[in-house]
């Protein structure tokens, strides 16, 4: 089977995102999709434009050997590294860590002069997403594909990454925690997909078009939600509301929300606003209250 020429593709994003003589901040953790990246990467653009960043989130003690090996890496190809350690939290780790990645890629991009922050997200892992978040429950948006600007090896499977990382004889770790099938997106990976793989060998392809599609439909939403009237707070007409179709009902109040609505939440708002409510009732919806005043629909 033919695999994908990895240098190609990342040439390729380089040339249609106008980055040929920008500086490129890669995020590399240490494992073969990111040490992938940094070796294709250091092929095909110009090594005094990049730069690595790694985060240490001290929950595994292989991580300062991980580390190591990053920095050594990036001294053999002359490659800027720097590694941040994050602190830890108590509640929502996962939340404040997240905050804390994007808060210091930011600034540590800003002082290195870099256009863009690279990460070597790849289509195994879009699959992945897609079938994650269609068992929360996500809409059109959550199905669109990643922040394609970011992300070179968007449509490249993992399987492709491999090969890549065993021909050219890389060295990366293994994060041990990816094997434990107690984490939702872990048993996804180790379960579900080998058996979607039976009714569909080209998953990754087909997700990538479906995600194509329904990236493409989001914009199409998006677009008309842009033409509809704002809610002021004169508000908007209930008549003219409950006459848009029920998608653009949807995306209108997503996008006024604080906080994304759950479908149930949706569902029950819905139910309000069509069954005639009286003149003063009101209802919360995504940390944003709405009431009905002289049959017109009103935020504050």
């Amino acid at each position: 089977m033919k695999t994908t020429n990895l240098v190609s593709v990342f040439q390729d994003f380089v040339q249609t995102e106008g980055l040929s003589e920008s500086m490129l901040l890669l995020l590399v953790s240490g494992g073969v999709d990111s040490m992938v990246l940094l070796d294709v990467a250091s092929q095909s653009h110009d090594r005094k434009r990049l730069a690595v960043l790694h985060f240490d989130h001290q929950t595994r003690p292989e991580i300062p050997d991980e580390v190591k090996m990053i920095e050594k890496r990036c001294k053999e190809l002359n490659i800027t590294f720097c590694g941040k350690i994050l602190d830890k939290c108590e509640k929502n780790v996962e939340n404040f860590w997240r905050k804390e990645r994007h808060k210091f890629s930011t600034e540590y991009a800003q002082s290195m002069n870099a256009t863009r922050t690279l990460t070597a997200h790849h289509a195994t892992d879009l699959v992945e997403t897609m079938i994650f978040r269609l068992t929360k429950g996500c809409g059109v948006s959550g199905l669109s594909p990643f922040d394609l600007s970011t992300k070179p090896f968007w449509q490249v499977t993992k399987t492709d990454i491999s090969s890549y990382a065993k021909s050219q004889n890389l060295v990366w770790m293994d994060d041990s925690s990816n094997n434990k099938i107690d984490q939702d997106r872990n048993l996804i990976r180790h379960k579900i997909l080998p058996e979607l793989r039976k009714i569909t060998p080209n998953l990754e392809k087909v997700f990538v078009n479906e995600a194509k599609i329904f990236g493409d439909t989001d914009d199409f939403i998006q677009e008309h939600v842009k033409l509809l009237p704002s809610m002021n707070d004169e508000g908007y007409p209930l008549s003219e509301f409950l006459a848009l179709h029920p998608l653009l009902q949807a995306e209108y109040l997503r996008n006024i929300c604080p906080k994304t609505p759950s479908m149930a939440e949706m569902e029950d708002f819905t139910r309000w606003i069509t069954n005639e409510p009286e003149g003063g009732s009101q209802k919360d919806l995504g940390g944003r209250m709405f009431r009905i005043e002289r049959n017109r629909l009103v935020m504050y």
